[in-house]
C-alpha cells in the first residue's frame, strides 16, 4: 500500500460575500479556483500532466458553479489536458470527502499526484440555479420518511442532544488549528530539506 503525503495546501481567496458589495461578488468561480490551482503549481514546480486528478467538494453546484467546475478551474488555471477533473457533492463535508478520495487513490496504487480540496462561492446570486432551497429537492415521498432540515439547524440539534458544551467545540477548533500548523512546519522542513540536499 502507498503512503499518501500532504505536500502543500493553498486556500481559496476570501472576501465579504455580499452580492455587489465584496470585491470577489462578481468574479466567476472558475477564477477563484484557478487561482489556488496556480498557486500549488507554481509553488511546488509541477508539471501539470503528472497531477492525475483534481477531486474537489463543491455542495451548491448550479448556475456557475455547475458543470464540473474543478475540471473547468484546472483547465482556466492552465493545467495539461491530460489532467483529469472531477467535483462531488456531500454538502458540508465535501471537501473532507474530496480528500479522503485522493487519499485512497493513492493508497489504492491508482494514481501518484492528486490536488484535492473543496469550495462554495456563496456570493453567487445564481449558485443556486436549476436547485430547490431543500435538501430533498422537492421529493415529498423522501421528505415523509427522511425529513431533513438546514445544516446549521441539524448542527446545533447534534450539539444539544449529545451534550457538547461550547468549551469543548473550541477545544476541538484549537486542536485543529495546532494540528494544521505542525503539518505546514513539517512540510516546509522538507521542502527546505530537498532544496538543501538538491
Amino acid at each position: 500500500m502507498s503512503e499518501v503525503w500532504i505536500i502543500d495546501a493553498c486556500r481559496t481567496p476570501r472576501g465579504i460575500g455580499k452580492i455587489g458589495k465584496g470585491a470577489l461578488a462578481d468574479v466567476h468561480p472558475h477564477h477563484l479556483g484557478s487561482t489556488v490551482l496556480r498557486a500549488l503549481a507554481k509553488r511546488n514546480n509541477l508539471t501539470t500532466a503528472d497531477v492525475d486528478d483534481v477531486i474537489w467538494g463543491t455542495s451548491a453546484q448550479g448556475g456557475p458553479q455547475a458543470g464540473d467546475i474543478w475540471r473547468m478551474s484546472a483547465l482556466d488555471a492552465g493545467f495539461d489536458v491530460r489532467s483529469s477533473g472531477v467535483t462531488l457533492d456531500r454538502f458540508c463535508g465535501s471537501g473532507l470527502t474530496a480528500v479522503s478520495f485522493a487519499a485512497h487513490s493513492i493508497m489504492a496504487g491508482m494514481e501518484d499526484l492528486v490536488v484535492a480540496g473543496g469550495t462554495e462561492k456563496m456570493s453567487d446570486r445564481n449558485r443556486m440555479a436549476g436547485r430547490l432551497p431543500t435538501m430533498d429537492q422537492g421529493n415529498i415521498q423522501l421528505r415523509e420518511r427522511h425529513p431533513q432540515t438546514h445544516q446549521g439547524l441539524c448542527a446545533d440539534t447534534i450539539v444539544t442532544l449529545e451534550g457538547i458544551d461550547r468549551y469543548a467545540v473550541d477545544q476541538l477548533a484549537l486542536l485543529s488549528q495546532q494540528r494544521a500548523e505542525s503539518a505546514q512546519a513539517t512540510v516546509t522542513s522538507i521542502r527546505a530539506w530537498s532544496v538543501f540536499t538538491a
